[in-house]
């Protein structure tokens, strides 16, 4: 029989969904809640945690666990899902980008947390020790944050444990329709630590960072792309019926390159997220306010365009784009 899961005082048996709150700490207008929603299957199986809304602004991740959570059902399902659909809260509420208003901290930074930390730390070791800690699997949900626009991709951080580092990269290449990220500690792509990938990695659950969207958008296609990678991870576990998605050609992220503008005013990209770009590529415009172009923005190096900072208006050293260096894997 399968056992219960039980996070606290929300408990899901064989064949149940239920739905409740975590309290973590006090605020003057009460606890931080954190909505949890489990999901217990009718047959043995693992179990799988999903977060989203560590960065709360960023609104495909969210809404693809909520679609998650609503559409496998418990007869349909081996093992179990834990998810958190939106993991920061104060952040979903005021609507606030990349750090909690409640004491300034970005949540993806300070992992693992500390119990006798600040409210965001505390947040973090919770999430970590109580939910991520209850499976052995897990993704946390993500994508460009406000004023970011992102190329899709999944990323893992090497443990140099080989055991788990298979099963990273497998979740990782079912998850990306393309580009992989894996990481190791003095690399510069992600997961970095700091993150909830990292330290989940550290405390033996294979988790896995999955990116799509951005810009404070809720595009389908973007929703789409976590929706159909998660519920391939599960195919892969075995968690649920039918045949992952084409698990064939990807690429390996080995570094990535900002490109900044060296004049001031209102820029002009042409390039767009997913480009594939060589050196010497223009990639767009700056002109000032007279209608003068001033500089001719182009590439540094050959790679694919990952990410397009929205800003239009730029200074002396603002990053403009940044792009992927990779290889086959």
């Amino acid at each position: 029989m399968l056992s219960p899961v039980a996070i606290r005082d929300i408990h899901a048996s064989r064949g149940e969904r239920v739905q409740g709150w975590l309290a973590i700490g006090e605020t003057e207008s009460g606890p931080l809640r954190v909505p949890l929603v489990i999901v217990n299957g009718n047959e043995d199986g693992p179990r799988l945690c999903l977060t989203a809304g560590v960065h709360a602004t960023e609104y495909a991740p969210i809404e693809a666990v909520m679609r998650l959570v609503h559409t496998v059902k418990p007869s349909q399902l081996r093992g179990a899902i834990i998810a958190v659909p939106v993991t920061n809260m104060r952040m979903f509420e005021s609507r606030t980008g990349f750090t909690s208003p409640l004491d300034g901290l970005n949540l993806n930074k300070i992992a693992p947390g500390r119990p006798d930390g600040s409210i965001s730390e505390i947040l973090a070791d919770v999430m970590l020790r109580e939910v991520i800690g209850a499976a052995e699997f897990h993704i946390d949900f993500h994508a460009g944050d406000v004023g970011e626009e992102l190329y899709p991709f999944a990323g893992y951080s090497l443990t140099g444990r080989r055991d788990l580092d298979r099963k990273g990269e497998a979740l990782a290449r079912a998850f990306t329709p393309l580009l992989i990220s894996l990481s190791t500690p003095d690399s510069a792509i992600p997961p970095f630590a700091g993150s909830l990938n990292y330290a989940a990695t550290r405390n033996g659950v294979v988790s896995i960072l999955a990116e799509a969207g951005g810009n404070a958008t809720l595009e389908e296609d973007d929703v789409r792309v976590h929706v159909e990678g998660a519920r391939n991870v599960m195919r892969h576990l075995g968690m649920i019926d039918g045949q992952h998605g084409p698990n064939g050609h990807r690429v390996a992220a080995r570094d990535r390159i900002v490109v900044r503008a060296t004049r001031a005013g209102l820029l002009r990209l042409t390039a767009r997220i997913g480009d594939e770009i060589n050196a010497g590529d223009e990639l767009g415009e700056i002109r000032d306010v007279f209608g003068d172009v001033v500089e001719r923005v182009c590439a540094t190096g050959s790679g694919i365009v990952g990410l397009i900072w929205a800003h239009k208006v730029v200074n002396t050293g603002d990053p403009i784009l940044r792009y992927w260096i990779t290889d086959p894997a």
